[in-house]
């Protein structure tokens, strides 16, 4: 509910009551909730809640944040701001720093070095889908999408694949950003602990995997230390093991109600690049935190240096400024502009890796299994808000079931 806060010295206004973490909206349907937040709030507004932060609800506004590295920081990553949160490299960092491990990272993440990878990717597809196709339904949260995307990550990092359901409970504890601080904590120092035993592991026995690349690649004039392997690890580790998850999970629950498009998909699967990016608008799934380094003004509205302030992601794709009628989702949307994976400096480095295992896993979803729809039987499942949105639960069913 909207409520302009009284003058005063350092007060922010305007304000608007909204929990990114908790706010029911979120927890029944992240989506709906950030959209009906786009349409109720103003354009950059001050919430009290965790310990107080400004969000922005505009294309425009959001870009800003984004590429204004100067005076919206990455040096804090989290809400409310944790002095005690892991630093990520290079995702915590701001120029000039950012730059010269960025251009040191990207090799490994460029599109022709991805491409070696799809063989890798559509095994992992179709093992997976083998496992469900049979039966005719999946919950696909937890059979496929949490496990497709995860095993291609560990697979490339290093990770040993024995371990991937205590990665992946790791991962889902530390984004939750309702479990106490201290609990989230703890969660980061195990996620470190897994990635020491690596670097460890790969000093000593060096294997074809990306630890021992980055083990072993110079660095300017120097090698990495074990800290810089560690916040490396720490970001690859929280991104691989999370975000393609999400993406897959709300793509498949909006193709279960859309008929038309799920047939398009199976007539015509040159068509599938399009509708994973127009999905990736509909459907974007980060709020970037960033900390406000300066006085500053964003569309009128004065912000104060040490603030926090959140970036919703979906914002951008969803301004009708961006793109006619962006609710709708339509393949033949051209251009289709979105910010799913960022904008500016600090865009995804894996953003080739993530289009690539989405297409790749709808090509053969569709080529195997076709149509599908939700289980109304199986209980429905809810959404997570924060920093990074998740689906908990997607229980589907095709075919004749016996």
């Amino acid at each position: 509910m909207p409520n302009d806060a009284a003058e005063g010295v350092g007060t922010r206004t305007p304000t608007y009551q909204f929990d990114l973490y908790a706010e029911p909206a979120l927890l029944d349907d992240v989506h709906r909730g950030y959209w009906d937040l786009k349409e109720a709030a103003p354009p950059v507004f001050w919430t009290p809640a965790n310990g107080g932060h400004w969000v922005v609800t505009t294309a425009e506004g959001v870009i800003e944040v984004l590429r204004r590295h100067e005076t919206f920081s990455s040096r804090y990553l989290s809400i409310p701001k944790n002095d005690q949160q892991p630093h990520m490299i290079p995702e915590s960092l701001d120029p000039p720093e950012h730059r010269r491990y960025r251009q040191f990272l990207r090799p490994w993440f460029e599109s022709k070095a991805v491409a070696l990878l799809e063989p890798r990717i559509a095994e992992w597809t179709d093992r997976l889908i083998d496992a469900v196709a049979d039966r005719r339904a999946c919950e696909f949260v937890e059979a496929i999408a949490s496990r497709l995307p995860v095993s291609v990550f560990m697979e490339m990092f290093g990770f040993p694949l024995n371990e991937f359901d205590e990665f992946r409970t790791l991962v889902v504890g530390f984004f939750d950003g309702q479990a106490p601080p201290e609990a989230r904590q703890v969660l980061a120092m195990r996620i470190y602990g897994k990635i020491t035993a690596l670097i460890v592991a790969r000093r000593s026995a060096p294997q074809d995997d990306m630890m021992s690349r980055l083990v072993a690649t110079p660095f300017e004039d120097r090698f990495l230390s074990d800290d810089e392997l560690r916040s490396i690890g720490f970001l690859m580790f929280v991104a691989g093991l999370d975000t393609v998850v999400n993406a897959m999970a709300f793509g498949m629950r909006h193709l279960a109600a859309d008929a038309p498009l799920r047939q398009r998909m199976i007539d015509d699967p040159d068509a599938i690049p399009a509708v994973v990016e127009e999905l990736l608008r509909r459907y974007a799934f980060v709020s970037v935190p960033r900390y406000v380094a300066q006085d500053t003004e964003l569309l009128g509205t004065t912000l104060y240096a040490g603030d926090m302030i959140v970036a919703p992601l979906a914002m951008v794709g969803w301004d009708i400024q961006m793109n006619a009628c962006p609710a709708a989702v339509d393949a033949d949307r051209r251009p289709c502009k979105h910010a799913a994976f960022g904008s500016g400096i600090h865009t995804c480095l894996g953003i080739h890796l993530a289009r690539l295992e989405l297409i790749t896993f709808y090509r053969h979803w569709f080529a195997r299994i076709g149509h599908f729809t939700i289980d109304d039987a199986a209980p429905a499942g809810r959404t997570r808000g924060g920093s990074v949105y998740a689906l908990d639960s997607l229980h589907l069913v095709w075919g004749d079931r016996p």
